[in-house]
Formats: structure tokens, sequence, C-alpha cells
């Protein structure tokens, strides 16, 4: 039997924000009450001056590997509990030759032990397999189907809007798709091939892969989910046009949910100048106009969730020309601080932000007793301070990438330990090395 303390901190949870104590027993929140210091505990934390906030639940982290490794996974787990990232569910890499990075039901069992975060996968499916997704052992640990229209594999990639349709009518969980169009995109990248050649200048990706091509699909995804009236879940998105759509679906009481990385938030093309081929992402990152209308569709609802986005590719990974630089960038120690900035900048409040990083998440993929500061729910929490900036810097990223886009930034806010399963994963003062804290996510289902 753990026990763990801590007093005074500034609850931000269910829309509200309160003084109290909470009282940790094996794992579980026991109480949430003022004056609980009279309790003993093995661990005491006084948190006079923090926010604690329930842990972020990751929708999109990926290991940015089409083959599986539990030291990889590790690293980037680490840097994602420095983050406040408590859960997250593991995205596929899928390269040409067919695999997808994602542990099978033996390396699932191997990790246990060593998780230092809650851990979900996708289960990928492909369009000659419909209905056959996963192995029954791990398969109550599936957060969702993932679907990619724009993946670089034949086989994993759904070309046809009809086989999409198939998808979702027998899938019973969430479908998560990728909505893009692959041939537009193909269409884009010739005719700029043909004045560059390969060496396309960077600034263009955002034209390459613009608002049409997201736009496009996502229409007709939105179509799908209010013919079968089924949820669907869209990843990453990054545009006006595809906001305009998803409030025009909710307003028919459309069942879809979307979720947006957290640098999509932060940084537009006007950043490629400066930031060059580092800022290279799928899909691309837009303009300025669609970076507020991101904000605004957070605001207002229409965008369910915030994800890190994590795809930690290495700055060799990050070189060449425009067809050889990778679309990704390492996120997770840093998208909860860079969050926090906008509510530094008094546009997210902080309650919004547990909503939107927490909350939300939980209550679309039904995870079991996480996602909010409860009695009886296993205790994921983030202890932060709003008041404590620090420069962003290369040699403090924990990811094996070894780097971040960030890199000279200052943040406002700190996290200053990271909480998972009652026990502390990450201290911002002190050394922790603690593994086998997380568990393998279970949902309402």
């Amino acid at each position: 039997m753990t026990t763990l303390l801590i007093c005074n901190a500034q609850l931000v949870n269910e829309g509200v924000i309160f003084e109290s104590d909470v009282y940790i027993r094996d794992g579980r929140i026991e109480q949430i009450s003022p004056n609980l210091s009279h309790l003993s505990s093995d661990r005491f934390i006084d948190a006079k001056g923090l926010y604690l906030l329930p842990g972020m639940i990751d929708t999109q982290f990926s290991l940015a590997s089409s083959t599986f490794s539990e030291e990889r996974f590790l690293s980037e787990t680490s840097a994602a509990v420095a983050g406040g990232i408590t859960s997250v569910m593991l995205l596929p890499t899928i390269n040409s030759e067919q695999k997808t990075g994602l542990p099978k039901a033996k390396q699932l069992e191997q990790l246990r032990p060593n998780l230092k975060n809650n851990l979900a996968i996708y289960e990928v499916a492909n369009p000659i397999n419909l209905g056959v997704y996963v192995d029954s052992s791990i398969k109550g640990h599936i957060c969702a189907v993932f679907a990619s229209m724009i993946g670089v594999s034949d086989y994993y990639r759904f070309d046809s809007l009809q086989l999409v349709e198939e998808l979702v009518g027998l899938s019973s969980v969430v479908v998560a798709i990728e909505a893009d169009d692959m041939p537009s995109v193909l269409e884009n990248e010739e005719s700029y091939r043909q004045i560059y050649g390969d060496d396309i200048p960077i600034p263009f990706h955002s034209v390459i892969r613009g608002a049409k091509s997201c736009a496009d699909t996502t229409e007709a995804v939105l179509g799908i989910s209010e013919k079968l009236n089924k949820q669907i879940h869209i990843l990453h998105v990054s545009c006006t046009e595809e906001i305009e759509l998803i409030e025009s679906a909710k307003r028919h009481d459309s069942l879809v949910t979307a979720d947006v990385c957290s640098h999509f938030l932060t940084f537009s093309e006007s950043d490629y100048e400066q930031k060059g081929a580092l800022l290279k992402y799928n899909p691309a990152i837009k303009s300025d106009i669609d970076r507020a209308s991101l904000m605004q569709g957070l605001l207002d609802n229409n965008i369910t969730n915030i994800c890190s986005g994590h795809t930690p590719y290495s700055l060799k990974e990050k070189q060449g020309s425009y067809f050889e630089v990778a679309a990704g960038m390492p996120q997770a120690q840093l998208a909860l601080p860079a969050i926090l900035e906008h509510f530094q900048d008094q546009i997210f409040s902080l309650e919004l932000i547990v909503e939107k990083i927490s909350h939300s998440v939980a209550d679309t993929f039904l995870i079991k007793d996480r996602g909010y500061i409860r009695e009886g729910y296993w205790a994921d929490l983030v202890l932060v301070d709003i008041d404590e900036s620090f420069i962003a810097r290369n040699e403090d990223v924990l990811s094996t990438a070894g780097w971040t886009i960030y890199s000279g930034n200052e943040f406002r806010s700190s996290v200053v330990n990271t909480i998972v399963n009652g026990d502390v994963v990450w201290s911002k003062k002190d050394d922790v090395d603690v593994r086998g804290s997380g568990k393998l996510l279970e949902f309402n289902r």
C-alpha cells in the first residue's frame, strides 16, 4: 500500500478552480477535501501556489519509426511525462513496406512492467481486411481504429470513400481518420517539381498540402458520419475550411470529434522563413488566419481536444531536399507549456485547457476512470507553476530526436511534477526514474 498527500493545491477540474488537498492511496484518488494535512502518507507535496490539473491524455503520439523499439518508446515517454502527459495513444508510423511501428501483443506484455505513463494503441485498418483489426488478447487496450487517406503504403491507404464508409459501419470502436486528398497532394507536388525539381522551397509545403485537399476530404468524411450516425474522429485539423465544415455538421447533431496539434496553435506559414524544414509537418502548418480559426474552433467547442502530435524525427532526418525532409517534430515535452502560453496571453482559460487536454479525450474515447480529478479515479495529475518561466533548449530535450522547434523560446509556465497512478514520475527539482507506474488504458465499452 502506497500513499501520496498533496496539500494546498489550486485544483482545475470540471470547469472550476478551487483550493483543496488530495489524498491518494494505491494509485487512486481517495479523498478530495480541504484540511487533509492530518493524514499520514508515504510522500507529501506542498503545492501552495501551484495548479493541479488532470494529466494530459495525448491522442497523437508517434515514435516516428516503422519498427517498434521498447528502448525508443521508453525514451519518448520520458519526454512525455516531463511535459505533463500521463497517457499516450500510440499512432502508427507506416512505411511503404507495410510496417506500422506498433507493438505486437507479446511486445506489449514485455513493455508493461517498464511503462512510465499509461498506454493505448491505435489499430491500423486496411482496405483489404475490413473488420479484421487486432489480436483479441489486446483488443481491450485499443483506443480507436486508425485509417489513413494520405499514407505512403498502398496496402493501408484508403483511396475510396466507399471503403471508409464500410469501415466505419463495421467498426465497434471509434474510427480515427487522417482526412486528406492524396491525388490533390500528388498533383500539387508534380506542379512544383516541374518548376523546382526536387528542391522545392519548404514554404510551398503549405500550398502543396493546402486547405482544399484537407477540406474536401473532411467534408466527405463528415457526410459518412452523418449518414451512418456514427462517431468519427478527425485527426489534426489544420485550416479554417475544416472548422467551418465541422461547425455546420455539429449544428445538425453530428457525432464527429476532432483534434488539433499544439504547434498549429503557435506557428503559421510566416514562420517557415525562420524555421525552414524543421517546421515541415503533415498536414502542413498554414496561415495566420487558419491558426486563429483553430483557436476559435477550440473556444467554440468545434475542436474536441488538443494533442502533441509528437513525431520525434532527428535533425538528420530534417535535412535534404523537400521530398527527403521528414514531416514531423518532437513535441511531447513542450506541448503543455506551449498550450499554457495561450492562457498567459488570456486566450484560453485554465478550465478550457483542462477540458481540451484531458476531460474531452476521456469522454470521446470512453477511457475508464481517467481524465478527471475525482474520488475513485486513477491519480493521473500534473502540477504546474504559471509563474515560473524557462527557456527551451535543445540540450534539455529528453526525446531521442535531441532538438525542439521551440529552442530559444521563453515559456512562462512550467511543469513541476507529473504523477501517474499515484507515483511521481517527473519532478523539475528532483531526479526521478520511475518505471512500472504506467498501465494499459481500459475503456468503458
